[in-house]
C-alpha cells in the first residue's frame, strides 16, 4: 500500500480556515478499505473557531475506486460524503 496526500489551507478569516484535501491510495490487496483498489478522494472543508478552545468541521468530500465498486455495499464506485465534527481543545 502506498498513498500521496495533499492539504492546502487558507485563513480567510480571525477564525475560519478553509482546508482543500486531496489523496490518492492505492490498496494492493483491499486489506486496509475491505476493497482492494486505487482510490481517489478530493474535499474542501470549514474550520470555525467558536471561542478559543473549541473549533467546528464541517466538510463535503468525492470519494472513487477506480477498479472495485467499493461503496454503497458493492454497487457503486464513487460517493459524496458529507461530516461535521466538533474538537475540544482542554
Amino acid at each position: 500500500e502506498w498513498a500521496f496526500l495533499n492539504y492546502v489551507n487558507r485563513q480567510i478569516g480571525n477564525r475560519d480556515t478553509l482546508t482543500l484535501r486531496d489523496e490518492f491510495f492505492d490498496d494492493l490487496r483491499g486489506q486496509r478499505t475491505g476493497v482492494k483498489g486505487r482510490y481517489f478522494e478530493g474535499g474542501i472543508s470549514w474550520n470555525h473557531w467558536l471561542g478559543s478552545t473549541l473549533v467546528f468541521r464541517p466538510e463535503v468530500r468525492w470519494e472513487h475506486n477506480f477498479d472495485n465498486p467499493a461503496y454503497d455495499g458493492g454497487n457503486r464506485h464513487s460517493q459524496f460524503m458529507f461530516a461535521a465534527d466538533m474538537i475540544w481543545f482542554y
